[in-house]
């Protein structure tokens, strides 16, 4: 690639130090808000009475159910003291023994009392025994990848997990757990924890143990939130496992590297169709984007051209890289001009694009692109990584054409 984001930071950092003003870069936080507006009606309001005052650690504990809702009070960074206190409580109820943590864990995302309720194991009386949450409580979850079994794991001492998979274990007789009950709802409870968030490393490291149920490998392979690192040690299986390599490819949040590290590890051609079929747009959108970062001044107006007519399938940082390039060779305006038609007013303008409008400048646009940089399909690691990872790129591109 032409036109990088080290060459680009180090341009940035040129323009800054001869601007004796020191312009600040911009500050970049990756969203970590888990769409709360979409989430069930009763935590909203618990979130609400907890950050005026009106809710206690003691309410939440005792009070507020069912109890995955107090659970995940402890993701929403707004609580103040709220949410330590409510983990002290817990720890302290649950004490140190692997088997009520165990019990609490399985439980959790079905349990209809209170926190309280839940650890001691005992129904409260306007909670009949046996009942679950109702279908209009579980829909309240289906936005969010966090569960409250996965929440109360992470607060476990390391041992629940290995009861919870000795539970779950297959019968040394039959080689099955559907005659146990307990055996089903401990596996079940494995597979959920792995398919949502929080994800702690004990779980993750239980999961790549060979001893480790393949359901649970595959279930954590397919989880949006595993990182790059678990999903390159699960590739570990792959040859055993075949399901996994599969996994990884579909895994959309997944680099774009490791599912075509992933791909090559693909045996069965009606799969390796599918998962062809399934990467082809994005490999042809980095190809564009490669194409376009290697264009000189002279070819402004084609790469004007290109990015608008690339503007449905980028990224938000492939689209602030191509801005930066685009600025760099023609100047801000054309930047301007882009996104305005992309967005249609000036309010909707990105804020780095507004903020060289009123400058301008083409400085913020590079601060944007260094906060967020694009990483494209290389590698994360070495050069070597990311050489090896652009071939690879022009051998699918070949093998997507038909000419392998």
């Amino acid at each position: 690639m032409a036109f990088s984001i080290e060459e680009l930071e180090a341009e940035l950092q040129a323009l800054l130090q001869e601007d004796v003003a020191g312009l600040p870069f911009l500050s970049f936080q990756s969203l970590t808000d888990l769409q709360r507006r979409s989430c069930l009606e009763p935590r909203d309001t618990v979130l609400i009475g907890i950050r005026v005052g009106t809710i206690s650690a003691d309410d939440l504990y005792y009070r507020v159910r069912p109890a995955v809702i107090a659970l995940t009070v402890l993701l929403d960074a707004g609580g103040g003291r709220t949410g330590p206190e409510l983990v002290r409580r817990i720890r302290e109820d649950a004490g140190g023994k692997p088997r009520p943590w165990a019990q609490a864990v399985v439980a959790a995302d079905s349990w209809s009392g209170s926190l309280h309720s839940l650890l001691r194991q005992r129904q409260e009386p306007a909670d009949p025994a046996g009942r679950r949450l109702m279908p209009a409580v579980l829909s309240g979850l289906d936005d969010h990848l966090w569960r409250g079994s996965n929440i109360l794991l992470a607060l476990a001492p390391p041992e629940t997990l290995a009861r919870i998979a000795a539970d779950a274990a297959p019968s040394p007789a039959t080689g099955r757990i559907i005659g146990d009950p307990e055996a089903v709802r401990c596996a079940r409870a494995l597979l959920r924890i792995a398919g949502h968030a929080p994800l702690s490393r004990p779980f993750v490291d239980h999961a790549l143990r060979p001893e480790a149920s393949a359901r649970v490998r595959l279930q954590l392979t397919a989880n949006p939130l595993a990182p790059d690192a678990t999903l390159r040690s699960l590739l570990a299986f792959a040859d055993h496992e075949p399901g996994i390599a599969a996994a990884v490819c579909m895994n959309e949040c997944a680099s774009a590297a490791l599912r075509l590290v992933a791909y090559r590890r693909l045996r069965v051609p009606q799969v390796r169709q599918r998962v062809r079929a399934a990467l082809a747009p994005e490999v042809a959108v980095a190809l564009d984007i490669e194409e376009i970062a290697a264009a000189t001044a002279q070819e402004a107006h084609v790469v004007y051209a290109l990015i608008r007519d690339l503007e449905p399938d980028l990224s938000p940082e492939a689209r602030l890289f191509l801005y930066a390039h685009l600025a760099r060779i023609s100047g801000p305006e054309a930047v301007w001009n882009l996104e305005l038609a992309r967005t249609g007013s000036l309010e909707a303008m990105r804020p780095a694009v507004r903020a060289s409008m009123e400058s301008g400048a083409l400085t913020p646009l590079l601060e944007a692109a260094v906060a967020a940089p694009y990483r494209g399909l290389r590698d994360q690691g070495r050069e070597r990584g990311r050489r090896a990872a652009a071939r690879g790129v022009a051998e699918l591109a070949l093998s997507l054409a038909g000419r392998r």
